[in-house]
Formats: structure tokens, sequence, C-alpha cells
């Protein structure tokens, strides 16, 4: 019997647990993406390349002077040079076939990668940069992703809107889930209460034991979320973005001291009122 009622409550603690990291993490994550939209966009657009494919006959002279004056144009943010057999070489490998000895010659040309500062990343920029480029002898074609850089421009600002409003919404949401996540842990407790209140206890003694117990929950709940999210932004930040960690700790802090500060007021507040329900209601009303 005592087994049973001890995995009872272990299971009642789990579900709360389990439940109020489930919204903290999500809600930690909102409020991380609303602080540093700007950056993670910021990042993405220094990552859209412009494309130069060099003619084979180009000399050594002409590609130096290229490269020296990307070296200090300045908003160019960096450039890589791929030689038509390192470019070869990776497209084998990613179609798994050496195409290079079935056709007996290379068809790849000799390319310059060139990144610019997010700031410019602008479609009527990039298109003049592009016209410059091509006014170049040496220069065979210059590719960019057009569309992409429309699209971001044109629409990030509505998305992050949105996301903002979502945030709010789901702000709103959370606070309900755990309040009756929080509800439905009591509730089990509900004639406890009433027993304690009967034989003279204090309703403030009553209330102490379920705040206390539930601000611990709730404290340990947002531990818990705030480690999914700290690993879940190392793992984005070392395969995806590779913005710096310390241009974001802020937000990181912010997030968590959120998760922990919302977790603490829902925990202690709800607890007080629902335990306050309980305490008020006629004992004919908790059966």
């Amino acid at each position: 019997m005592f087994s049973s009622k001890s995995n009872r409550i272990f299971s009642n603690y789990f579900l709360v647990v389990v439940s109020i990291s489930s919204v903290l993490f999500f809600l930690s994550a909102f409020i991380f993406f609303i602080l540093n939209s700007n950056k993670i966009i910021d990042d993405f657009k220094e990552k859209i390349p412009i494309v130069v494919f060099i003619k084979d006959e180009a000399s050594k002279i002409e590609l130096s002077q290229f490269e020296k004056k990307l070296s200090i144009d300045n908003s160019v943010k960096r450039f890589v040079y791929t030689s038509k057999d390192d470019a070869a070489t990776k497209f084998s490998s990613e179609i798994g076939e050496n195409f290079v000895e079935y056709l007996g010659y290379n068809p790849l040309l000799n390319s310059i990668d060139v990144y610019f500062h997010a700031d410019k990343v602008e479609t009527l920029f990039i298109n003049d940069i592009v016209e410059n480029f091509q006014k170049e002898d040496f220069v065979y074609e210059v590719s960019y992703d057009a569309p992409l850089i429309f699209l971001i421009n044109d629409n990030f600002k509505k998305v992050k809107d949105w996301v903002l409003v979502l945030a709010l919404f789901f702000i709103f949401i959370s606070i309900i889930l755990i309040n009756n996540t929080i509800r439905l842990s009591i509730y089990s407790k509900r004639m406890t209460i009433k027993t304690m209140q009967l034989v003279g206890a204090t309703k403030s003694f009553i209330k102490k034991p379920f705040i206390f117990t539930q601000i611990k929950l709730g404290f340990f709940s947002a531990f818990i979320s705030s480690i999914f999210f700290i690993s879940l932004i190392i793992y984005f930040n070392s395969n995806y973005f590779n913005i710096d960690l310390i241009l974001i700790k802020n937000s990181i802090i912010i997030s968590v001291a959120t998760s922990f500060a919302l977790s603490f007021l829902i925990s202690s507040i709800s607890t007080n009122f629902i335990t306050a329900r309980f305490l008020n209601s006629k004992i004919d009303n908790l059966y």
C-alpha cells in the first residue's frame, strides 16, 4: 500500500515536471528567437555567396588583382577561391562517381565565392555588384540566388512581427497550461487540505508546504528545460549558424532567467489560489 502511494506521488510529480519543462522549453525558444532574430537572419544573409566563375585563360595577375580588390572592399566579409580540380573532387564525392574519368576532361571552372556583410545583401546592391563583376574580362559568369535574397528581405519583417504575436499568445497559453498542471496536481490532495483545515490548521500553514513543493518542482522543471534549451542552441550553432556564443550570451541568460522567473511566479501564485479555493469550498463540493 505504501509502495503504491509512493509510486502515485512520484508519477504525479513526474507528470508535473515533464509538462512544465516542455512549456518552459518552448517559451525560452520563442524568447530567444525574438531577441536574436536580427542576428540569425544576418548570419543567414552572410552565408549567401555570389559565385564568380573564372575563365580558364585568366592570368594569375588578373586573379591576384581581383582578390586584392575584394580584400579592401568594406562590403565584402570574406571570399573563398575554389579551383576546378577541388570543385570536381567535391562534386564527384557528392554524386558518388568520378565524372572526370567518364567524360575525359573537367568541364568545371575555377570560381570565387564572395560573401558580403548582412547590411549589403540587398537586391539592388547585389545587382550592381554582379554587373561590375561581369565587366571583368577574365569572368566567365556570375551566379547568385536572387529569389532567396528577395524572399529574405521582403518577408522577414512580416515573419518577425507574426512571431512576436505568436510569442505573446504562447506566453498566455503557457501560463494557462502550467496553472492547469498545478491544479491537477493539487486536486488529488484536496481532501488532505480540507482535513488539515478541519483539525484547526491555519490557511497559511496549510498553503506553505504546497507552495514550497510546487516552487521546487517549477525550478526543477526550469532547470531541465534550460539544459535542453542550451544544448539545442549549441547544436544548431555548431551545425548551422556558427554565431559567436559570446554575442548571444545575454539573450540566452534572459531566456533562461525568464523561464525560472515564470516558473516561480506561476507556481507560487497558482498554488496559493488553488489551495485557497479548496480551503474555501464546502466539504461536500470536494467530492
